[in-house]
């Protein structure tokens, strides 16, 4: 195993508290004796990773490769990367059919009719850098839903 190979992680027990789980893939980072420092992309957050130390038995090693392009971008920009690094992944509290209310006033909301109190409901489990997908279609007459910082929303129901 090497810097920038591949891994998939194969144990969920040890690490619970850093979010991780079975199958989760991930790119290592750095190598030590006989762990890794590997940047874990969240299954249900697009764009959110933590990088998390582990033994190297908990990794197999993936079949594929990155690209040499996307390596020489990567190791570009790697220390950054490390430097906003969170140390575990964060699971979405707001799930899937949750109706939410919007707790804040913001003009980025306010431009589609949405305003502080307004209630709706979430569409989707995924979240795209912490936005999720909100139908406020009880305010507008268009029914359309918009992306809503998750935490700018309470569960309701």
């Amino acid at each position: 195993m090497k810097k920038l190979d591949l891994v998939k992680f194969k144990n969920d027990k040890s690490y619970k508290n850093f979010g991780l789980v079975k199958n989760m893939h991930g790119i290592v980072v750095e190598l030590q004796f006989d762990k890794a420092d590997v940047l874990f992309f969240n299954p249900q957050n697009v764009g959110d990773y933590a990088i998390v130390n582990v033994k190297l038995l908990d990794l197999e090693l993936e079949k594929e490769k990155l690209p040499a392009e996307f390596e020489k971008e990567l190791l570009s920009k790697l220390d950054d990367i490390i430097a906003k690094a969170k140390n575990e992944i964060q699971p979405i509290k707001i799930k899937e059919y949750d109706m939410v209310e919007l707790i804040v006033e913001e003009d980025k909301y306010a431009k589609f009719g949405i305003h502080k109190g307004d209630r709706g409901c979430v569409m989707d489990n995924s979240a795209v850098q912490d936005y999720i997908e909100v139908d406020f279609s009880g305010i507008d007459k268009n029914g359309d839903c918009i992306s809503v910082k998750v935490d700018d929303l309470k569960v309701v129901k």
